[in-house]
């Protein structure tokens, strides 16, 4: 997954818990701006929810199970 700079600002910040207001001022957008860009990210990376955002970009990689043999 390759994002631009913005939409990587976008992500951290939303790992932080920030809100879309607080994205938008700290990157001087509107709260609707970045609404409309995570709307954008939502629909590349195939998901519906800021929720499934993060966790699919922060979560832990998964180890296979170890063999048995």
């Amino acid at each position: 997954m390759l994002f631009n700079k913005e939409q990587l600002q976008i992500v951290l910040l939303i790992k932080k818990g920030k809100t879309n207001a607080q994205i938008g001022d700290e990157l001087g957008y509107s709260a609707d701006c970045i609404k409309k860009r995570l709307s954008s990210l939502y629909k590349k990376l195939g998901v519906k929810r800021r929720a499934e955002l993060v966790g699919l970009l922060f979560s832990a990689p998964h180890k296979p199970p170890a063999s048995s043999v």
